[in-house]
């Protein structure tokens, strides 16, 4: 019942029934008192005139008939009465035609009722019509919404300020189009993503298979030695090397964006996932005569997924290593207080200018003062997915020939 009574529509049919109801009691009240009134008159005049019959023939009967008029009639008097008035044909089988106050009265009457069954009528079709009226207009209003997001207009909204329903379906649709607005953005960005990402392999596929083609025909149709052999074999798999790490590094990233990828984050030391990743990278900064060193701190707990963590770190690590000096050093730092916890990578290596640094973790980005000519640019695009799918934040401070300084931070709150 409450449920019922919390839709104003309803509400208001009620208390339009319930005054409906009311006026027709009290118009039939009052017709069956106009009714009596008008019966009453008829009795008095039919009385009357046969009271002035009986004076004018007798004047003391006349005087002893009066008292009967007001009072009730005996059973006795009245069977007598019905034999006297048989004997003269009047019964009640008489049609009304033959009293004529009897039969004006009941035309009077008949004519009242028929008007005020009209009236109620009329007026009953009048408040249902404004009522279903606005109703429709409502649902008119919702189909039109309907009809125009469907159309591809999702800047329509339906407004309803009251309760029941009816506003609740109205929220509901307001919802639906929020929904299948952001549902058809995210397919476009998916669309454009995929497309994006076609191209983005294509065209660095382009180059090292342009390469590997070059030298397969040097190997099919010239005489060349051992040696030079060697050299143009070891060349085509260092490029199948770099296409299989591109071709990783370009999957792993589109999971990533897409959201496909499910991160089995668990509360872990963060020193131990440092430690590995820069442990993963020793042979390479061996190589290029670079010191990383990482300066431990207390132990950090923080929930991540080590793996992924760990592909992030090294990425950066990596990029640093490559864009550092000979008998360069890399410093790796960890904080944290109540507030956040900090991973900070910093090189002395040749620096990123100021043009460059705001596109470093866009993908295949490779900046302009870079004599890394095997770098793709698509590490630290890598990298930064990673760790904003961790709720994290990545910048990077530069100055030319001074090094570069990456900061990952994770708030707390």
């Amino acid at each position: 019942m409450k449920r019922y009574f919390g839709n104003p529509e309803l509400r208001m049919s009620s208390v339009l029934l319930l005054f409906i109801s009311i006026l027709f009691m009290t118009v039939t009240i009052f017709t069956l008192k106009l009714y009596h009134d008008n019966l009453k008159v008829d009795y008095i005049k039919t009385l009357g005139a046969v009271t002035a019959k009986v004076s004018e023939k007798n004047p003391q009967l006349g005087r002893e008939i009066i008292p009967l008029i007001t009072k009730e009639v005996t059973k006795q008097d009245e069977e007598k009465g019905k034999i006297i008035l048989k004997q003269y044909g009047l019964t009640s089988k008489l049609e009304n035609q033959l009293f004529p106050y009897v039969n004006e009265t009941s035309i009077k009457d008949i004519y009242s009722i028929i008007t005020i069954f009209i009236l109620m009528a009329i007026l009953f079709f009048i408040l249902n019509y404004l009522q279903y009226a606005y109703f429709y207009e409502r649902i008119r209003r919702l189909t039109f919404g309907a009809k125009r997001v469907l159309e591809g207009e999702y800047d329509i909204a339906i407004s309803e300020d009251k309760e029941g329903d009816m506003s609740k379906l109205s929220a509901s649709f307001n919802s639906m189009r929020g929904i299948i607005r952001n549902n058809l953005d995210e397919l476009r960005k998916e669309k454009q993503f995929l497309v994006d990402l076609l191209s983005d392999i294509s065209h660095q596929l382009k180059t090292p298979l342009s390469s590997m083609i070059i030298y397969n025909d040097i190997l099919l149709n010239k005489e060349l030695s051992k040696d030079q052999s060697n050299t143009f074999l070891v060349s085509n798999r260092n490029q199948l090397y770099r296409m299989n790490w591109l071709i990783k590094s370009i999957l792993k990233l589109a999971r990533i964006d897409a959201k496909a990828v499910e991160f089995n984050k668990e509360n872990q030391s963060l020193n131990e996932t440092i430690e590995d990743s820069i442990e993963a990278l020793d042979s390479k900064a061996s190589e290029a005569k670079v010191e990383i060193d990482f300066k431990k701190n207390r132990q950090v707990i923080f929930p991540h997924d080590s793996k992924w963590i760990q592909e992030a770190l090294i990425n950066i690590i990596k990029n640093s290593i490559e864009h550092s000096k000979e008998n360069g050093k890399i410093n790796v730092y960890l904080d944290e207080n109540p507030i956040y916890r900090r991973i900070t990578i910093e090189d002395n290596g040749e620096g990123i200018s100021e043009r460059d640094l705001p596109n470093i973790f866009k993908r295949f980005y490779k900046a302009k003062t870079s004599n890394n000519s095997e770098s793709i640019g698509i590490g630290l695009a890598l990298s930064k997915s990673i760790i904003e799918a961790h709720d994290g934040i990545i910048e990077a401070r530069s100055n030319i020939f001074e090094g570069t300084r990456f900061i990952i931070t994770f708030l707390k709150y």
